[in-house]
């Protein structure tokens, strides 16, 4: 058995932002990833400004040309109400960027590899286990070889597959499916997102290089339907939304995953540490996850910088430290995804209302984007 300080499960941005966090604080770190690279992955992030700061701090932001900025986000309702979010309103040159998963991932791991104090592992983790004095990890190796390694800190960051047997604090199932497509449309987006309501489920345009990418998150069987059947996918889209930007034309074939809101009762056990995906999975709808999970990186990060060796007392505090954030990030994308999406007249009219007041409370308009931008 291999004994390690610090290991972090998972190669992704967030469990490689925290990797490189660590290292830049003089920590030896050791990650593990089934599969570092990610360049055949072809999905689109929308990333916030404070997550462009995070990762503009580590020198991790992609190169200007491989991402796209988004000024503003148009927020509609079907039939009632629109209101608009824009970037000078919240004092900033954007409110965040698109960019590709993959070129994120090469970035991060160009620096991880790059850092002496980061050691980096190709294998497929098989358990992990917590214990008083240490964690274990067993992992086999690129030689098909199982290996066991102890650690005095295991932080999970491979999006909670591992420990998907333990308590959840909340487990819903939308019964939804985002079905995932790019489209082309006659009128450019320049730098304008979208969110839409009160349709068949909730919409989401994001502009990305010359055209959107449409996260759309419907009824199962009615994303599988529209999954198989191009044709009838761009006509609802136009009377849903796009006719109104001059038709849509589909760039890509959709890709669809099932929606499902999980949130763990305790990110820290006796000496592992769940973050991201690990600790709470959120509907798309406001593009909140990834978000989200950077800054458990950076709170995470700076408990355990103020001491040299792990302090497990002090790490207790993550937990409260992080529920007001995560807390409301997944109430309000709840409430986006299951309310706003309700069958009835009057809720109907109460929703587009309220679309409507928020444009004219412009103080509580700027205290929800700023939440969202830059967490609670």
């Amino acid at each position: 058995m291999t004994h390690k300080k610090i290991v972090i499960v998972g190669g992704g941005p967030v469990g490689l932002s925290m990797a490189i966090k660590l290292a830049k604080q003089g920590k030896a770190v050791t990650l593990i990833d089934q599969g570092l690279t990610k360049a055949n992955d072809a999905r689109v992030l929308a990333l916030s400004h404070a997550s462009y700061e995070i990762l503009s701090e580590l020198q991790a932001w992609p190169d200007k040309d491989c991402t796209t900025a988004i000024n503003c986000v148009q927020i509609s309702h079907r039939g009632l109400g629109i209101t608009q979010i824009t970037a000078p309103e919240l004092k900033l040159k954007q409110l965040g960027f698109t960019l590709k998963y993959a070129n994120i991932c090469a970035k991060l791991e160009a620096i991880a590899n790059a850092e002496p104090l980061i050691q980096l592992i190709l294998g497929n983790v098989i358990a992990v286990h917590d214990g008083a004095e240490f964690a274990t990890i067993c992992y086999s190796d690129a030689n098909n070889a199982e290996q066991i390694l102890s650690t005095e800190l295991l932080i999970m960051a491979e999006g909670g597959k591992l420990l998907a047997d333990q308590p959840k604090k909340i487990k819903h199932d939308y019964q939804q499916q985002a079905l995932i497509f790019h489209i082309q449309t006659a009128e450019k987006p320049a730098n304008l997102a979208h969110e839409r309501f009160g349709g068949i489920g909730p919409l989401v345009l994001l502009p990305f290089e010359d055209h959107y990418v449409v996260v759309w998150s419907l009824a199962s069987d009615l994303a599988e339907q529209l999954k198989a059947n191009h044709p009838q996918l761009i006509s609802e889209l136009d009377d849903e939304f796009t006719q109104r930007l001059g038709g849509a034309k589909l760039l890509s074939a959709p890709v669809s995953f099932p929606l499902h809101l999980i949130q763990i009762p305790k990110r820290v056990l006796t000496r592992i540490i769940l973050i991201g995906n690990s600790a709470q999975i959120v509907h798309p709808v406001s593009a909140q996850g990834l978000n989200l999970g950077l800054r458990d990186v950076v709170q995470l990060s700076d408990l355990i910088s103020e001491d040299d060796q792990i302090n497990l007392i002090k790490l207790q505090q993550y937990d409260k430290l992080r529920n007001k954030d995560a807390n409301a990030v997944i109430g309000f994308t709840h409430l986006l995804a299951t309310k706003l999406e309700t069958k009835n007249n009057l809720f109907s009219h109460l929703r587009g209302a309220g679309i409507i007041a928020l444009s004219n409370l412009p103080l509580v308009k700027n205290f929800v984007a700023r939440s969202l931008i830059f967490g609670l």
